[in-house]
């Protein structure tokens, strides 16, 4: 099966998760700064990102180093829906 992003935003508390991996696998949450928290595996490999409070971030694009998100992983590839 190929692995897809799954997406999930929490209105209750204005966060938007990103998965590349399993979100079960999940067992280190590190704050990079006021908004992004990476989500790491058992290993330390980056499986998701969590951003908070990101009505904030209307008119205010975040930018997050790629270096800092780097997946560990074979490259993910992103394949356009098929209409």
């Amino acid at each position: 099966m190929e692995k897809r992003l799954r997406i999930y935003y929490f209105k209750e508390t204005d966060s938007l998760d990103i998965w590349f991996d399993e979100p079960e696998k999940e067992e280190i949450s590190e704050e990079i700064d006021d908004i992004v928290l990476l989500k790491k595996d058992k290993e330390g490999t980056i499986i998701g990102l969590e951003l908070i409070s990101i009505a904030s971030l209307r008119n205010n694009p975040i930018e997050i180093p790629v270096s800092k998100i780097a997946i560990s992983q074979p490259s993910l590839k992103v394949k356009a829906s098929e209409t």
